[in-house]
């Protein structure tokens, strides 16, 4: 079954240990180092790390919003995610979450801790959710010690080109030790075509080592990876 690329982002709403398995981690390992999750959307990753002692910072240009807004516009996009979950079947691997009925609360469970905690940081005065987009974040050269992009750079390779994503990467690596983004393919399961030429240039430019790791998570049918980059001993 042949599927169209999605031509608008969706904001998702992904639960921590949705994170930990996407991106191949273990908690200690999140909890043992400053964490951006870029873009955060409606994920409740960032209050699930603050929750367990951690330091997490969630950016996206969604929350330049206030909570009601933005309330409202996670709840169309979950609408969104879940029609497209019927429209592709054939593409989706519910098992794990236990088919539609069980993805389905488990993303209504996790944006509203998202929710809950995106209104305290903002009642609170603010700090762990920023507003900003790639390729250019407020936030001073490694600032933290891992980024975690889930389901935006290559997901929506019909959106932004390689030039964008290039730009995209040396960003998240000024900020960042390290940078893992999941998946890499689009939202049809094309993989992502200009992979080997970005890593090249990060490389021989950039001095930045990188690496494809295979995934256990399993969301789609098809096999996918995480791309994991760090920066050289020289950087």
């Amino acid at each position: 079954m042949s599927v169209a690329p999605l031509d608008r982002i969706l904001v998702t709403s992904r639960d921590f240990d949705e994170y930990l398995l996407m991106f191949g981690l273990d908690e200690h390992e999140v909890l043992g180092t400053s964490v951006l999750d870029c873009p955060g959307g409606a994920s409740d990753f960032t209050a699930a790390v603050c929750a367990r002692g951690g330091t997490a910072v969630s950016a996206d240009p969604l929350y330049a919003a206030g909570p009601d807004e933005v309330g409202a516009v996670v709840s169309a996009h979950l609408d969104r995610a879940v029609a497209r979950a019927a429209e592709a079947a054939a593409m989706y691997d519910l098992g794990w979450a236990g088919g539609v009925d069980g993805y389905v609360a488990r993303r209504r469970r996790a944006s509203a801790r998202f929710l809950a905690d995106f209104t305290a940081d903002r009642s609170g005065g603010g700090g762990r959710y920023v507003a900003a987009a790639l390729p250019a974040l407020p936030f001073a050269d490694h600032t933290f010690g891992l980024t975690l992009v889930p389901n935006l750079l290559f997901t929506y390779a019909n959106l932004f080109d390689g030039r964008w994503h290039l730009a995209a990467l040396r960003e998240l690596m000024r900020v960042s030790a390290e940078v893992r983004v999941h998946p890499l393919a689009d939202s049809s399961g094309t993989p992502y075509p200009l992979l080997a030429a970005l890593r090249e240039e990060l490389a021989l430019v950039d001095g930045i080592d990188s690496e494809v790791r295979a995934s256990a998570y399993r969301l789609h049918r098809y096999p996918d990876a995480t791309l994991i980059c760090r920066r050289g001993e020289a950087g």
